[in-house]
């Protein structure tokens, strides 16, 4: 029984720690009598996930303060046959869990005293400064059963809006129940809590072994990003003597170039970024070499509780094609013409087309472009144009 009663109090602690800031709210029309606060640690207020396993609610009363509260008797007389609810709800479930005061251990408050009370003394049945125990009935509701169970083992909250209702009321022969005061928040509503999502890569490239040859020795990396996360890329050299997992753990494991760090012997880009694509640049790297296996995935930090939980993608490979003995011209199609007309301008345009041109590559910011690659950076150029992304002077 101890221990069942143990792990309702570890729940109502997790459920404490959801919220991410709890203003004093009275809840009495008349006259109150009692004050009630909640406030959690700036940790995990600043938690982007709420994690299930490093919030110290397993350590019996020995982890960190991740919540705290305070109530204060605002009368000159004593408060009696006092009890504590705590209502849990999740917007997508409803109400799942349910934990009051046992009928029978009530507390008291002398004439305007104070308690204060951390994640940590919940964890038994003793509040610091009143002198009667305090055990608990309830826990998880029917939905909230099956709202533990639809976790299948994982160890974060899923992205939804939490609400928690803190309840102090009194009990007495004459009056039955009357609720004194309470606190009521909520988390996820404006900003839901991340999902821990799976990051997903698209180009270059594709899974190990995928054999996939690339022609642009400064190629652009996507993958799907989440809005506000800022990532780290990582791009490492095939070796013959370390696996692809070895070598990226042991690239992650040094500082990235832009906080002091450098490159290893392996190693051709560290870089992080907010969003969702890079593109290999011509310096602060070390350049791809034609012929040469590469592999590179990406990985995020994300505050979780008391922790950093850090998420990376799978990990994909591309070999950098040998070039050619001579780069075949860029295909002139309807589109090119209206891209390099827009450009050049259509006096211009015309009289290199009176001359028989060929166009062999352009360089953008110390990138050169080539053959298909060089129609596709075209093609985008004409559709940022028209788009109004691209804003051209100058009469062109």
């Amino acid at each position: 029984m101890k221990k069942v009663i143990a792990s309702k109090i570890a729940l109502i602690c997790l459920t404490l720690v959801i919220i991410t800031f709890v203003p004093n709210k009275v809840v009495n029309a008349q006259d109150p009598v009692l004050s009630l606060e909640i406030e959690v640690s700036d940790l995990l207020r600043n938690s982007q996930l709420i994690g299930l396993t490093n919030l110290g609610l397993d350590s019996e009363g020995r982890g960190p303060v991740v919540v705290s509260g305070f109530m204060q008797n605002l009368t000159n007389e004593v408060l009696n046959d006092l009890f504590i609810e705590v209502r849990v709800n999740a917007g997508k479930i409803g109400e799942i869990l349910n934990v009051k005061s046992r009928p029978g251990f009530p507390f008291s408050l002398d004439p305007m005293q104070s308690v204060y009370i951390t994640n940590n003394t919940l964890s038994s049945d003793e509040f610091p400064g009143i002198e009667e125990r305090v055990k608990f009935d309830g826990g998880l509701t029917n939905l909230g059963d099956e709202f533990i169970e639809s976790l299948d083992g994982s160890t974060t909250l899923p992205a939804d809006t939490y609400s928690i209702e803190v309840i102090i009321f009194q009990v007495t022969n004459e009056n039955g129940r009357v609720d004194l005061a309470s606190v009521q928040e909520e988390i996820g509503g404006s900003v839901p809590l991340a999902e821990a999502r799976d990051i997903f890569l698209r180009t270059p490239g594709d899974v190990i072994d995928a054999n996939v040859e690339i022609t642009n020795p400064f190629p652009q990396f996507n993958w799907d990003e989440e809005q506000g996360i800022k990532y780290r890329l990582l791009v490492v050299k095939g070796s013959a003597s370390d696996s692809p997992e070895t070598l990226l753990q042991s690239a992650r494991s040094s500082a990235p170039i832009a906080e002091g760090g450098s490159f290893l012997q392996y190693e051709n880009l560290d870089v992080k970024v907010t969003g969702g694509s890079f593109q290999f640049p011509s310096s602060g790297a070390q350049p791809l070499e034609p012929g040469q296996i590469y592999y590179w995935q990406i990985s995020t930090e994300i505050q979780s509780g008391v922790n950093v939980e850090e998420r990376t993608s799978e990990i994909w490979s591309f070999k950098l094609a040998e070039p050619s003995q001579a780069e075949a011209p860029v295909i002139i199609t309807e589109e090119t013409k209206e891209v390099l007309k827009r450009l050049v301008g259509n006096a211009t345009f015309e009289q290199l087309a009176s001359s028989g041109f060929t166009l062999q590559s352009f360089e953008i910011n110390g990138v050169t472009y080539s053959g298909n690659q060089a129609a596709i950076i075209l093609a985008e150029i004409l559709r940022k144009i028209e788009d109004g992304d691209i804003v051209l002077s100058g009469g062109n």
